[in-house]
């Protein structure tokens, strides 16, 4: 965008700093109204504290297993449609993108009825003699992995697909002219220009599992809790908004912490994808 308009932008930024930058800032000043040594204090306590740390420690082990599984299913998925012609690919990503436009309360139920002691998936393994009682799919972090895999499974493949995307294919037609064999060109050439998008969208999945409610309240268990459930616990149970907004705050700054770490290796418009 040219800078002579660059203005159309200002009621955008202008909307964003009302309902969520001012919003946002209210929460998180409220720990530190009595003031700055005691808010840092109480942030300290909280951080500190044994159960806290669980919690912080099982959103981290959570969302790292997410990513793996989504980077893992994702990246072959994303290849075999960069390689397809535009319009075919097209066709797939609509299929890839089409859980999304389902609402995402929805799809979540619909893993508990699948998952669930008496739902389809436990039916049919005692049905088919593999089991004699049902297998405890949901309220653990099985269940938690499985629901917010499948939600962020797409974003990964589509942030990957818009980097992989840009790779010419004969760069890997070359490398195999001059003797490489098409996995050694993979290997070679196709991998590591894809790297930028395997790393955004992994990060992107990270982060957003990070602050992932739905699907962790809903699936899994009390040794699982996660931030963003405990979040919503100590508003909406305990009514203690400013142990919240600690909370908020330690989410906050180990998203920015992550995301200074990304920039400090790769580029932060990778994020995007953008297809050229």
């Amino acid at each position: 965008m040219t800078p002579r308009f660059s203005w159309l932008i200002a009621p955008a930024v202008v909307f964003l700093l009302v309902v969520y930058v001012l919003p946002l800032a209210m929460t998180l000043q409220a720990p530190f109204q009595p003031g700055l040594a005691a808010g840092a204090q109480a942030v300290w306590a909280a951080l500190a504290d044994p159960g806290y740390q669980r919690v912080l420690l099982n959103t981290f082990q959570i969302s790292l297993v997410v990513t793996v599984a989504a980077v893992l299913l994702g990246y072959p998925t994303a290849y075999f449609l960069s390689r397809l012609p535009r319009e075919r690919a097209g066709k797939y990503l609509l299929m890839v993108m089409f859980p999304l436009l389902t609402s995402l309360l929805v799809r979540t139920y619909a893993w508990i009825a699948l998952l669930q002691d008496s739902g389809i998936v436990n039916s049919a393994l005692i049905g088919a003699g593999l089991t004699n009682q049902p297998v405890h799919l949901m309220y653990n972090a099985f269940g938690t992995v499985v629901g917010m895999g499948q939600i962020l499974l797409p974003y990964a493949i589509i942030t990957m697909y818009g980097v992989m995307v840009g790779i010419k294919p004969r760069l890997l037609q070359t490398a195999q002219v001059l003797g490489a064999s098409p996995m050694r060109a993979f290997w070679t050439v196709f991998f590591p220009l894809s790297l930028p998008g395997l790393s955004a969208a992994a990060l992107l999945v990270f982060i957003m599992g990070l602050g992932y409610f739905v699907t962790p309240a809903l699936m899994g268990g009390r040794g699982q809790t996660m931030i963003g459930v405990l979040i919503q616990q100590e508003v909406f149970t305990l009514s203690d908004w400013d142990m919240a907004a600690i909370l908020s705050l330690i989410l906050l700054v180990l998203t920015l912490v992550l995301l200074a770490v990304y920039s400090r290796f790769a580029r932060l418009d990778q994020l995007v994808p953008v297809t050229r």
